[in-house]
């Protein structure tokens, strides 16, 4: 295996947060304490990736962590966690700490202090994880083979795979989902301990999996965790929804082709892998209920279903008229989107009919729907050149209640003809 240079590892760091951690260093050796960079940031240094934050730890007492520092957080003082405002970025610095027993299936019941950095890192899930890094003496610590198991691409636990995922049921996820962000593999009994362990996983948050869930959903290429979602039968744990009625992979499989922002794009795709095609329906909305995505993703990423349901239909046609082109996407996206961001949806509907059915280029090309689009001057009824009450104008005896059907009807008229939408023209398309 390649041996890594601490130094080297250090110099990766990108400033500012190198000469913050050095500060923070500094002041907690100064009052005769030891800290090191941990956990998943020295992972990504090794991976030669930037890490998102830089995680500390420590034998100082967090009361102490609290008194050194002027602007500091209490994030989590029974399990040892204070936040650390420096410059006004964040560091969480926690304290060596050993985990009592676990009963929830979540969190232990008490933690230990005063233990040493080895027992510290005993505790932690995997073995790429349990990396410590000292800025001051230059020296990565790795009691675990972790930068092997990094090297080799596995996922493996610290000890008994069992024991670490009875502790903690988040863990078989957090594995599954490091398959995708990673690009690693399972430790084979890492994998099985997974499936053993699932009472255990069934009792985690639903808050916690849909944060993991959207973890994977982010990465470069989602599928081959979600294939072990699938293998390991997770999702199911948190939803009585029925999943995977029929095969559907290539919804999974070109999700990587699909923009992760926003977010309602690739769940759009998960939809269809999960539930066999883009049709809506009540199963649709109660998934995301039951793994509480935001009302404003569901309306989303169904609405995108929806559409592509409908616009799939159109696969073996050769052509397909303006008219219909108005009418089935042009009309529904506006009513969804509105004018303000109705070309930004619009271009991502055609990303994803593209991606996931690459015949349906041939009809709807991308500068033909977009001139469409821009060249239409009534795609709502709000749009229309006559009013309600130039209807009731034009006709006093009709009864008001069917002052909208008509509407809808000039719309639908206007829709496939947009050069009559004039109010002389669609005064005289009132029925009598």
């Amino acid at each position: 295996m390649t041996e890594l240079d601490p130094s080297v590892l250090i110099g990766k760091i990108p400033e500012p947060f190198r000469s913050d951690i050095r500060s923070l260093t500094k002041t907690i050796l100064d009052a005769g304490g030891e800290c090191y960079v941990v956990g998943g940031s020295v992972r990504d240094l090794v991976l030669n990736r930037e890490p998102d934050e830089f995680d500390l730890t420590t034998s100082l007492l967090p009361e102490r962590i609290l008194s050194l520092f002027k602007r500091t957080v209490p994030t989590g003082l029974k399990h040892g966690t204070v936040t650390v405002l420096f410059h006004d970025r964040a560091y969480e610095v926690t304290t060596f700490r050993k985990d009592a027993d676990y009963v929830d299936g979540r969190r232990p019941e008490s933690v230990e202090f005063g233990v040493s950095l080895s027992e510290d890192l005993k505790r932690r899930d995997f073995t790429m994880n349990a990396l410590a890094l000292d800025l001051e003496r230059k020296i990565l610590i790795d009691e675990h083979e972790g930068v092997k198991d990094i090297q080799n691409q596995i996922i493996r636990t610290i000890g008994d795979p069992i024991g670490r995922f009875t502790e903690d049921g988040l863990r078989p996820i957090r594995a599954l989902r490091f398959v995708s962000s990673l690009g690693f593999s399972l430790d084979p009994h890492t994998a099985e301990a997974i499936r053993a362990c699932r009472n255990i996983t069934a009792k985690v948050s639903r808050e916690r999996v849909h944060d993991e869930l959207n973890k994977t959903l982010k990465s470069a290429d989602p599928f081959p965790s979600l294939q072990l979602f699938k293998k390991f039968e997770i999702l199911e744990l948190f939803t009585n929804v029925v999943l995977y009625p029929k095969e559907n992979e290539p919804a999974a499989e070109k999700m990587k082709e699909i923009p992760s922002f926003p977010l309602s794009l690739r769940l759009t795709f998960l939809h269809a892998w999960l539930f066999g095609s883009f049709a809506v329906g009540s199963h649709s909305k109660q998934f995301l209920k039951d793994l509480r995505y935001s009302n404003h993703n569901t309306k989303d990423s169904l609405f995108f279903a929806g559409i592509l349901q409908e616009i799939l239909r159109w696969k073996d046609r050769n052509e397909i008229s303006d008219g219909e082109i108005r009418k089935i996407l042009l009309h529904p996206t506006c009513v969804h989107a509105t004018r303000e961001n109705f070309l930004v949806v619009l271009e991502h509907i055609l990303k994803l009919c593209h991606v996931y059915e690459p015949s349906l280029r041939s009809i709807l090309d991308p500068s033909r729907i977009l001139n469409l689009a821009k060249g239409s001057p009534a795609l709502l009824v709000t749009e229309l050149a006559v009013r309600g009450e130039d209807i009731l104008k034009h006709r006093p005896a009709l009864p008001p209640k069917e002052i909208g059907p008509i509407l809808s009807q000039l719309l639908s008229y206007v829709l496939e003809n947009p050069s009559e939408n004039q109010k002389e023209i669609l005064l005289q398309r009132i029925p009598l």
